[in-house]
């Protein structure tokens, strides 16, 4: 198992990595989003851009 690997870093912040974990006999490729500090595991890279997009506009909302 090796380390994440950086795949995206969008302008306003924020990091997407892939990760390939490993259980029992099988491989798993998921997608790390995150966001100021707060890291969440996905199937699809779709759904790690969404977190981040989300977690982007709660802390625009909080800044106004």
């Amino acid at each position: 198992m090796g380390l994440p690997e950086l795949i995206e870093s969008p302008i306003k912040g924020g990091t997407i990595h892939k990760y390939e974990l490993t259980g029992g006999k099988r491989k798993f490729l998921r997608f790390i989003g995150c966001y100021l500090g707060r890291c969440n595991f996905y199937k699809n890279i779709e759904d790690a851009f969404d977190y981040i997009k989300n977690l982007e506009e709660v802390q625009n909302i909080q800044e106004n």
